[in-house]
């Protein structure tokens, strides 16, 4: 199966992308993605997204792709910031969120912390494969938030889990199948708070190539009025 793929990212009106990416071929040939939106500002959270890609794939290649390895080297991320949390008072706040994914013939495997997402784009449908640590997300599932009162909640993005913070973060695995034809999406918040899951599949459906899924997406979050950084990876099977 090929894997193809594109990135995306923007500091939209921000003088500062805290966002970070990187995709790479694995010496054992998986196709790795990963994503961080980082917290924190004065100059903390773009450092806290940028160490999260860095250590986290700094681990996958030492250590090798699997299940353990992403969740580890997530965790090997988040004590990094940690320590570099010690280092100066622009950075004793920064935390980051980080949202990965590694594709193999016909499997999907991912790592994910904070609200950034992964989804995939399949035939007519598209589905979210990880779950936002947030107060609203919580909520939500706990049945105390309607769908109408979840929308317009105004804590529903406030986050419960981030690398950096000071309790254990939550790190979630997820696994699904991958056909060929599928486009795996990985987004911060900054492209999926303006570009629904709706739009993302009917924009997917007519992007032959992962380049002009991307480049549509910007379009679609710049005609949107974006409010923040936004950042995308886009991966398609072929």
């Amino acid at each position: 199966m090929k894997i193809t793929f594109s990135q995306l990212s923007n500091p939209g009106p921000r003088a500062v992308n805290e966002d970070s990416l990187d995709c790479w071929v694995a010496e054992s040939g998986e196709t790795v993605a990963a994503i961080a939106d980082g917290l924190g500002g004065m100059g903390g959270g773009d450092n806290a997204s940028k160490l999260a890609i860095s250590e986290f794939r700094k681990y996958l290649e030492k250590f090798g792709v699997s299940e353990d390895s992403m969740k580890k080297g997530a965790l090997e991320a988040h004590q990094a910031i940690r320590e570099a949390q010690s280092k100066g008072d622009s950075k004793k706040r920064m935390a980051t969120t980080l949202t990965a994914v590694a594709l193999s013939n016909g499997e999907i495997v991912g790592v994910h912390c904070g609200d950034s997402r992964a989804a995939i784009a399949r035939g007519k449908g598209i589905k979210r494969l990880s779950k936002d640590h947030s107060e609203g997300q919580r909520l939500f599932d706990a049945g105390k938030l309607s769908k109408e009162e979840f929308a317009t909640y105004e804590r529903k993005h406030i986050l419960e889990s981030a690398l950096g913070d000071r309790n254990e973060p939550t790190i979630d695995i997820f696994n699904f199948d991958l056909q060929a034809g599928d486009r795996v999406l990985l987004t911060t918040d900054g492209v999926h708070n303006l570009v629904m899951l709706r739009e993302m599949q009917e924009l997917a459906s007519i992007s032959a190539t992962a380049s002009e899924l991307t480049s549509r997406v910007a379009v679609a979050v710049k005609n949107n009025g974006p409010s923040d950084n936004f950042s995308m990876v886009a991966l398609y099977a072929e």
